[in-house]
């Protein structure tokens, strides 16, 4: 059996295009191929939000249904879309074969599965729209064969009372096809394939996975596709990861083929902000970043300048009297490296002329800080209007979680490129940049020396004399992603036992001062207190280009809430502290 796996880029909520390419892709394949599978819900997109619950949406997705089962005449197509069974409504695959609904030896549910895991972490919200599948597990009768479809999170069926690739297998199907609208992250490739491996499929399984750039208003996720055919040790990828494609596989005589990413993560970025700037900003905007010589501004102006164009780009660098020779003589490098568009507006008079209007004797310390900060997002904002165009953010993951950023300040912007990645994770994009030339400044990267984080100069956001980030490079990294994955109580019975340098957090502890108990926990308190504290400005931040199952955004859900730690770890911390 010949399937032609279509890798579709979904354009999330433009259901004229999508529908046109499900059509030009059937009308080029439908003599070469013998099935033809296209991703979940690829007629809307995914990622809609309470368009669902539009009827008049819902009507026209249930007509192209239809339009898209006339379409196959003369082959055969599994598609996902919408079903409507009275009230309810499901997230559902759909198969036709020659102009008519597919059929089970039962009679039931011709050309229909719908499906059963709905996930609710995450980024996902299946629950919030969709009705539990119908229980239907029977496989499709085509060419003499049992098919067996099934959508997305049936295959991560762990921590689920069902397990529908189970039920599935119980009636000895002759190919199980998965289709997927599933975004890409850091994890994703080892867990997609440890998923399909658990089941230790003696037959063709197939899993047929979406491309793009799909958004729930908080979170802009990039899909890379992943597609691939696995029975049993021989494993079958799909070419190219982050393009639409289509791929004729012969159930019967495929091999092992491998499809190998380099930089992956720096991949999902680019093609990230090119999809977001293509569907989101269709009038295709300047993108104005303030430049201000550090590692992050510098890895965003780049990364935007590599997507989209030094046509597209505009960089503004806005010194005053605390910046740095070494960091005016960055911007300049990346202006020359770039050809980018380049202005300086120094916030000098303007910070003046606001202290100067304050009904206030003395201004200083953060006020004085945020004032500097605030005045150079007006900059940019006033820019932006006057190019017609869109301000990036360049704040990381870090600073996103310590709420290092000043509200209306360095924290407008469209979208926050780099929110979702470490300090270190940045440092290796801009490892990735500079692959055949210097782009990005060579002394803004860190470079990790015997459990040492080694810096050119040290990063400050340069609001006052002599001012460096609070932050543990390299240490609160990975401290912010245990957090966010574990307790504390673990965190805490990890050290007192010593486990902790076993684990990558015991690495830096020495290198910090944090191997005495005491200071470990001031730091713990102050990292905690800082998170809470922040709450208020992440869920006001832009939204974020995601590459894990834990963005901020929707991938941890926040609300505003006191700081929380329970007696028994409040019981650890102090132990730690005085032993």
């Amino acid at each position: 059996m010949k399937v032609a796996i279509v890798q579709q880029r979904i354009y999330s909520g433009n259901i004229k295009k999508n529908f046109e390419n499900i059509k030009q892709t059937i009308e080029t394949w439908k003599d070469k191929a013998d099935l033809i599978v296209f991703p979940e819900m690829a007629v809307s997109g995914y990622f809609i939000g309470d368009r669902y619950t539009n009827k008049d949406l819902e009507k026209e997705l249930l007509e192209l249904n239809e339009a898209i089962r006339e379409l196959s005449q003369g082959t055969a197509v599994i598609w996902g879309s919408i079903h409507k069974n009275e009230s309810k409504l499901y997230n559902a695959a759909y198969f036709a074969i020659d102009g008519a609904w597919a059929k089970r030896e039962s009679g039931k549910d011709d050309g229909l599965y719908t499906k059963h895991l709905l996930p609710t972490y995450s980024v996902f919200d299946d629950a919030r729209y969709f009705e539990v599948g119908n229980g239907n597990f029977e496989p499709f009768i085509f060419n003499n064969k049992k098919i067996s479809i099934q959508v997305c999170e049936d295959l991560w069926d762990e921590g689920y009372d069902v397990s529908p690739t189970k039920e599935m297998l119980k009636y000895q199907p002759d190919v199980m096809i998965n289709i997927s609208t599933s975004p890409w992250t850091k994890t994703k490739d080892n867990a997609r394939l440890e998923a399909i491996k658990r089941h230790e499929f003696d037959i063709p399984f197939v899993y047929v996975n979406a491309t793009g750039m799909q958004n729930n208003g908080k979170n802009v996720m990039v899909f890379d596709g992943g597609s691939l055919v696995v029975k049993e040790d021989t494993i079958y990828k799909l070419p190219n990861n982050f393009e639409s494609t289509v791929e004729l596989v012969d159930l019967d005589s495929f091999q092992n083929h491998d499809s190998k990413v380099e930089n992956k993560l720096y991949q999902a970025i680019l093609k990230g902000i090119e999809y977001f700037d293509e569907e989101s900003l269709p009038y295709k905007p300047k993108w104005i970043v303030g430049v201000s010589g550090g590692l992050d501004s510098s890895v965003t102006v780049a990364l935007l300048t590599k997507a989209l164009g030094k046509e597209r780009v505009l960089g503004v660098t806005m010194p005053s009297r605390f910046t740095r020779d070494i960091t005016k003589t960055n911007a300049y490098h990346l202006k020359e490296k770039l050809g980018i568009d380049f202005k300086e507006i120094p916030i000098g008079d303007m910070v003046d002329a606001s202290v100067a209007g304050l009904p206030y004797d003395k201004v200083e310390g953060l006020s004085y800080e945020n004032i500097q900060a605030r005045l150079r997002g007006h900059t940019l904002m006033s820019v932006a209007s006057l190019e017609n165009g869109v301000v990036s953010n360049n704040g990381n993951k870090i600073e996103v979680a310590f709420g290092y950023a000043t509200l209306y300040g360095d924290a407008i912007g469209a979208l926050g490129i780099l929110g979702d990645l470490s300090k270190m994770e940045v440092g290796m994009i801009a490892e990735c940049l500079n692959k055949d030339d210097e782009i990005v400044p060579s002394n803004l990267i860190p470079k990790v020396l015997d459990h040492e984080v080694a810096w050119g100069f040290a990063p400050s956001a340069e609001l006052a004399q002599d001012q460096f980030d609070p932050m543990k490079w390299g240490y609160h990294d990975t401290l912010v992603d245990y957090l966010n994955h574990n307790p504390l109580s673990e965190l805490l019975e990890m050290y007192r036992s010593g486990d902790i340098y076993n684990h990558e957090l015991g690495s830096m502890l020495k290198t910090y001062g944090l191997d005495k108990g005491e200071a470990f926990i001031k730091d713990l308190r102050w990292v905690l207190r800082t998170i809470n504290t922040a709450t208020y400005k992440r869920i006001q931040m832009p939204p974020i280009l995601t590459v894990s199952e834990d963005a901020y955004g929707t991938g941890l859900r926040e609300s505003q809430l006191p700081s929380y730690i329970n007696e028994e770890n409040e019981n650890l911390m102090a132990d730690i502290e005085n032993n």
